[in-house]
């Protein structure tokens, strides 16, 4: 899929290669409520800082896969996330649930260059097999750059790469290990269809106290009306080793890496239906229900709801 939408931008690297932060506003981008800004672009300290790279407003966010599924677009905002995940009862947790709080912060420091905190928050754990209990999430934060950028074909590609703290409560399944995610990112459209793809290589600093994992996201929307586009997103992922630190033959799926010791070659896939509403250019609210397509009961996804509120500059 990412060399499929590299092929349709046209030849390497060669558009717009010059950061422009006079252009504005996309002009196809649709709204809900109001097309009314809060604000101008005012030049803060330098030219993009804040404001980022305009000019692809009209594209839907993804809302599945959160921590790991990082558009290519650079703006300034902050992300309310709420996940409810349901273990299936005869997977290794044996039933039961889990939720997690969480906040994302992304600041664009140029028109190109954006940090992002992509992973924090709060979990409440009840899965069966284990005490309840609940805790803080891991913290990740990292860069982004957006690499190329074609206004006309509507297309954008952006890499970066995140560090991961071991520092969450184990007894969330949290902590434990540190990690680099190296990803890239793309984004196609063609009138009111959109396509987005993200690769995500989940490197654990301690190849005995994590896992690598190969992570993949796809996401399609087509806006129906105005302010509004309903979803389709296929995400998944691939062991390619086994840690030392658990003895399992099930691994963390998007929320944990656990270090463990019989998942080699395994993979998860599932998919998720859902849509977004742009209320106006500064907020949006996006929901998707996810589903296994692999064999739930080898792993630890049953099914999971999430919820976002974006709040952007």
């Amino acid at each position: 899929m990412l060399v499929a939408l590299l092929a349709v931008s046209g030849s390497a690297l060669t558009a717009d290669t010059t950061p422009d932060t006079s252009i504005s506003m996309s002009p196809k981008a649709e709204y809900l409520l109001s097309k009314e800004r809060w604000h101008s672009d005012p030049e803060v300290g330098w030219k993009g800082l804040f404001s980022g790279l305009r000019g692809f407003e009209h594209f839907y966010n993804p809302v599945g896969n959160p921590i790991y599924f990082e558009t290519p677009f650079n703006n300034t905002g902050i992300r309310f996330l709420y996940l409810h995940h349901n273990f299936d009862d005869k997977s290794v947790l044996a039933g039961g649930d889990l939720s997690v709080y969480a906040v994302q912060a992304r600041v664009a420091l140029t028109e190109r260059l954006a940090f992002i905190a992509t992973k924090d928050g709060y979990s409440d754990l009840n899965a069966k097999a284990l005490p309840q209990d609940e805790g803080w999430n891991d913290i990740a934060a990292g860069l982004k750059y957006v690499f190329y950028v074609d206004r006309e074909a509507d297309f954008v590609a952006t890499f970066g790469a995140r560090y991961q703290m071991g520092n969450g409560d184990a007894k969330v399944l949290q902590g434990g290990v540190q990690e680099l995610s190296p990803f890239i990112s793309v984004a196609k459209g063609w009138d009111k269809f959109h396509l987005i793809a993200s690769l995500t290589d989940r490197l654990p600093l301690d190849n005995d106290k994590g896992n690598n994992v190969l992570q993949w996201d796809v996401h399609a929307d087509y806006e129906v009306f105005k302010g509004f586009a309903p979803m389709i997103e296929l995400h998944g992922l691939h062991y390619l080793d086994d840690g030392t630190r658990t003895p399992l033959s099930v691994g963390g799926v998007d929320y944990s890496n656990l270090g463990s010791t019989d998942v080699a070659g395994s993979t998860v896939i599932w998919a998720g239906v859902g849509g977004r509403f742009k209320l106006n250019p500064h907020a949006s609210i996006g929901a998707t229900y996810e589903y296994p397509l692999t064999n739930s009961k080898a792993d630890i996804f049953g099914d999971r709801v999430t919820v976002d509120l974006e709040l952007t500059w």
